[in-house]
């Protein structure tokens, strides 16, 4: 198994891709890149913990090592050139979640990785756990394809207003920024939005909408209804969830902090149900291993991640029909 070279760019929260990739056989943490690193022991300590080079600068970083990919884990403001470098250099990109500020920046990211043939992945973790993944191949057998969804990721984390996560230019809200990993999980399963129709509410005041009641039409003819936001109970756990109906049959998928753990299912005029409990982080795995394995064996493949350039752009611009929607009162044709 060709062992993969790895850089990480940005320390914030590429902390759990660095302990997440040198727990992972097949692939070799090379060098960290970070500049305004926080921790009391400071860049180099931190890096050599880990055999790993240390760099203040990203694309030198990319210039000095050899690198078969690299994880951009930097906000969305300061991307453009981190990936134009990798992709004129063939260096594969696992970018972190949101994939843009909004969908002119989305655009513009993802000309730039079609016009090298970049290999990207966007970061959207929750589909590559166990219990979707199982949940997609029961639609694509037994359970058929989706009719209706009903889907909830709502929690109790609302960050500063200082946060870049509100800044328009940089996170743009707390949709585009955190409910994008639901949005891609719904589109995984039920395929291209067409148009959302959305109701927002900022009851605690943050700098934008934080929390909101959302519908979907999808190309293939089902619907979802969405609940989405930051206005939770701090010791409510059990979140995300999603419940789909099917041409054969019902499903439910619950999660846990994050992540999705169990699934239950059922086939149409049967009193029988199954349940199966597959959590991502048994055997040593973090929430980001089966995504991190998926985007290596593609790079050791030569193919393209199934969550590339294409779910990055498509979050994106569900989320800002959500905010199109919630400002206008009207239903909103998804673009991208």
């Amino acid at each position: 198994m060709k062992e993969i070279r790895i850089g990480v760019i940005g320390l914030g929260f590429g902390q759990h891709h660095v302990r997440t990739l040198i727990n992972m056989q097949g692939v070799r943490l090379v060098a960290i890149a970070d500049r305004s690193f926080g921790l009391p022991q400071g860049l180099d300590a931190y890096a050599a913990r880990y055999g790993a080079a240390a760099y203040r600068d990203g694309i030198e970083m990319m210039e000095r090592e050899d690198l078969d990919a690299v994880s951009i884990s930097i906000s969305p403001r300061g991307r453009a050139p981190l990936i134009e470098h990798a992709a004129r250099n063939g260096i594969a990109m696992f970018v972190e979640k949101p994939w843009a500020t909004d969908l002119e920046h989305a655009q513009a990211l993802a000309a730039i990785c079609r016009e090298h043939g970049a290999t990207v992945m966007t970061a959207f973790s929750f589909r590559y756990h166990l219990a979707i993944v199982k949940l997609r191949e029961l639609m694509d057998t037994g359970l058929g394809p989706a009719w209706m969804l009903n889907g909830e990721y709502v929690f109790s984390w609302v960050p500063p207003a200082s946060s870049w996560l509100w800044d328009p230019e940089n996170g743009n809200g707390f949709f585009n920024e955190n409910s994008c990993h639901l949005f891609d999980a719904v589109c995984y399963l039920l395929g291209d939005p067409v148009s959302a129709m959305a109701e927002a509410i900022n009851p605690m005041e943050c700098p934008s909408d934080h929390a909101a009641a959302v519908t979907l039409r999808f190309k293939s003819g089902a619907i979802a209804a969405l609940t989405i936001g930051g206005i939770g109970a701090t010791g409510f756990k059990s979140y995300p969830r999603i419940d789909v109906i099917t041409a054969n049959g019902q499903a439910r998928l619950s999660g846990r902090e994050h992540i999705w753990e169990r699934l239950s299912w059922t086939v149409r005029d049967s009193a029988e149900m199954h349940e199966v409990i597959l959590s991502p982080e048994a055997l040593g795995n973090t929430r980001y291993t089966h995504a991190f394995q998926h985007f290596l064996d593609c790079v050791r493949e030569g193919r393209q991640p199934s969550s590339g350039v294409e779910a990055g752009l498509k979050t994106v611009a569900l989320a800002m029909a959500v905010y199109e929607s919630a400002r206008s009162s009207r239903q909103v044709q998804v673009r991208w």
